[in-house]
Order: structure tokens, then sequence, then C-alpha cells
């Protein structure tokens, strides 16, 4: 900090006005410059105020203070964000799951009495199987329905002890005898899409 700006601070310094940052820097300047340290005597010996003695040992100590502040912020911050991580990573891992390739499922199909079901079973027992589906109808222009699109998209949980969800999942639909309105039934894994229209896989 200059000589002029630390002058024109030290009667708000004197009545106490000025910021805690402020003040450190003004009591660093004072420490190292004799001619500021006068000029800061004689105001105080004018106002009649008395001078605190600018202690080299309780700056230090103050600056390690705010040290230690600095690295607990800091530690605190990093905990704080390897909890979220790992909360992100369970929240995954255990309730949204991930993609599942059809390399990881025995899948059996059957149409019987107007009924397409599609059993599958995870081959990793230490995961859970769960879908997530979207299903609309399929509309000509006059907003007339034509059809109807099921999408099912397996995923994988790791298993968990307390919900036993299981690893086998069967899926299915009625099917609609009238070729005018098929029924399109998609399953999405991650390497590969099978889809069913009215109970045939579309190669």
């Amino acid at each position: 900090m200059k000589c002029d700006i630390v002058r024109d601070l030290l009667p708000s310094y004197i009545e106490k006005l000025t910021s805690n940052h402020s003040n450190e820097e003004i009591e660093k300047h004072l420490q190292t410059c004799e001619e500021c340290h006068q000029f800061y005597k004689e105001m105080i010996e004018t106002t009649g105020l008395t001078l605190p003695v600018v202690d080299n040992e309780e700056v230090e100590k103050l600056n390690y203070l705010k040290k230690v502040k600095k690295k607990n912020t800091k530690a605190i911050v990093i905990s704080i964000a390897a909890v979220l991580v790992l909360a992100a990573s369970i929240l995954g891992l255990f309730v949204i799951g991930f993609p599942v390739s059809s390399k990881d499922v025995n899948i059996v199909y059957e149409k019987n009495n107007g009924i397409l079901e599609i059993n599958l079973t995870l081959k990793k027992k230490s995961q859970d199987l769960v879908f997530s589906s979207k299903s609309e109808f399929i509309k000509d222009k006059e907003g007339n329905v034509i059809g109807y699109v099921s999408r099912y998209t397996p995923r994988g949980l790791l298993h968990n002890p307390l919900d036993n969800v299981g690893n086998e999942v069967m899926v299915g639909t009625h099917l609609n005898n009238e070729m005018e309105s098929p029924n399109t039934f998609i399953i999405e894994f991650k390497d590969k899409t099978m889809t069913f229209v009215n109970g045939i896989l579309m190669e």
C-alpha cells in the first residue's frame, strides 16, 4: 500500500472505521515505513488517542490462524465434494442403473392368446434388472389412431439385499390382429434394438 493511501486512511483507521483487510494493510505498512509511522504518532498525539502497539508476534499469529482457517475451509469443500460424488455413484449404481447389453441377458419370447410375453433374465446374479418405458399412440393426419408403440429400455442395478428386485423381468403387450393398426413393441438394449410388430420379431 502506498504512503499517500495509508495517510488518507489513517483518520478512519484511528476512529476504527476501516475494514479488517484495510487494517491489516495499514499495520503492515506502519511496521516498515518510518515516515508514515511518525505521521501516525503525530496524529494520535493531536487527537489524544493512545497508540496501539503493533506486535510482530501477534501479526504472525494472526497470519497463522488465517492459513489454518483457509486449509480447514479447503478440506471441508473437498470432503463435501467427495460425499456428493459418492452419493451420485450410489444413486447411479443402485437406483438409476446402467445400460444392459443383449449379450448379458437370456431372452425368451412367445405369443399366446393375443398376448406377446417377453422374459428377460440377467446372466449376472449380482445385478438386478429394471426397465424404463414409454408408450404412445401413432396417429394419422386426421388424428385417428393407426398404431401403438411401446418402448422398453432394460437397465441393470447392483443387487441391493434390502430391496430384492431380482434379475428376471417379464414384459408384454396385448396384440391387435388388425394390420391397419399395428402394435409395435420395442426393446432397446445397449448394443441393439429388438422390434416386434404384432408379436413378430422384425429382423
